[in-house]
């Protein structure tokens, strides 16, 4: 799909369901692989939620200039969001949702187009689910794209409301009944005690935490753990690594357990098995399982992230294969230049 034709620079995104955790789509045994587009996207209530409430014109104003692009979900962004809000409807606060989106997935639209469908979402008895949206970023320096996006998305002035202040302004906009929240993971546990005090109201809380690897101890701990030589030492290293921002949350959520007036909503590319415990969905067998999916290798295969595998080789490797060449003059003499 496409939103806007120009020739030979058209740009194509891809729109489709995924197969088997990768590209295209998996076989229909009742037709056309491609039959979901006319009986889903095309129907006539599909065409109109997505013009009320996904598609979207973005503005950017930089260096005086202004440009405008407009948005559409992809395939798997708009399911999400769709079965998010289905089951939120249905069950109500309380629940804990884990989607894992891979790195190239639209992380901050897909949680912009969430945001603003939990703060407008009814039940059967037409009673709003949720009386506030509260979106955490992790970032140390607050994340300005995840603002500007959720601030983008809302059709209302005031909708939403920027906590970078102090915690008075964020007691301010939860008894004032702020629609969406927007503030930083360092403000978490006052957020969650804030709200607990808070009788008789529902919160939907949006964990974007897909950044804590590149915070602070943690980019520490991932440093020393790209020096290590083999696997074993890497687990060995990651075990006694600091804390996380990701491991933080846990640790509070642990400590307080389910709370029937709070919903979370948790994003992450790679989740720890802990995470998983937490916001996962259980299964029969004892585990637990994303409620929703965009794997890396279906990003990958997409074109929306690099496969570094690809081109990937240890030292020890490397090392010994260049020892080979230099010692054996026929392997030499076919050898390519290459490059660590």
């Amino acid at each position: 799909m496409t939103t806007r034709l120009e020739g030979k620079q058209t740009y194509f995104l891809p729109f489709n369901r995924g197969n088997n955790g990768g590209a295209g789509n998996p076989l229909n045994p009742d037709g056309y692989a491609s039959a979901y587009l006319w009986e889903d996207l095309f129907a006539p209530d599909s065409v109109l939620e997505l013009i009320s409430s996904f598609i979207h014109l973005e503005t950017d104003e930089r260096n005086g200039a202004k440009t405008e692009k407009l948005i559409f979900p992809r395939y798997h962004q708009r399911s999400a969001v769709q079965q998010l809000i289905a089951h939120a409807q249905q069950q109500g606060a309380g629940q804990h949702y884990l989607i894992e989106h891979s790195a190239g997935s639209g992380k901050s639209n897909t949680i912009a187009w969430l945001a603003h469908r939990l703060a407008s979402l009814h039940n059967d008895q037409n009673q709003r689910v949720f009386d506030s949206v509260i979106v955490i970023t992790d970032r140390r320096v607050f994340d300005r794209q995840l603002q500007n996006t959720v601030r983008q998305f809302e059709q209302t002035p005031g909708v939403v409301a920027v906590i970078d202040k102090h915690s008075d302004q964020l007691m301010l906009a939860l008894t004032s009944g702020a629609n969406i929240i927007v503030s930083t993971l360092q403000k978490f546990p006052v957020i969650v005690n804030k709200v607990e005090q808070l009788e008789g109201r529902n919160f939907a809380i949006i964990v974007d935490e897909a950044h804590s690897s590149q915070t602070g101890e943690a980019s520490k701990s991932l440093k020393e753990v790209l020096q290590v030589q083999t696997l074993e030492e890497a687990e060995q290293l990651e075990a006694i690594a600091s804390p996380t921002d990701e491991d933080l949350i846990n640790q509070n959520m642990e400590a307080r357990g389910r709370q029937p007036n709070l919903s979370f909503f948790a994003f992450t590319a790679t989740p720890k098995q802990k995470t998983l415990e937490l916001f996962g969905t259980p299964q029969p067998d004892g585990s637990f399982y994303p409620f929703h999916f965009y794997t890396m290798r279906q990003a990958i295969e997409e074109g929306f992230i690099l496969d570094v595998l690809q081109n990937y080789t240890t030292f020890t490797t490397y090392f010994n294969l260049q020892k080979k060449v230099a010692d054996d003059p026929p392997r030499r003499k076919k050898a390519k230049p290459s490059a660590c």
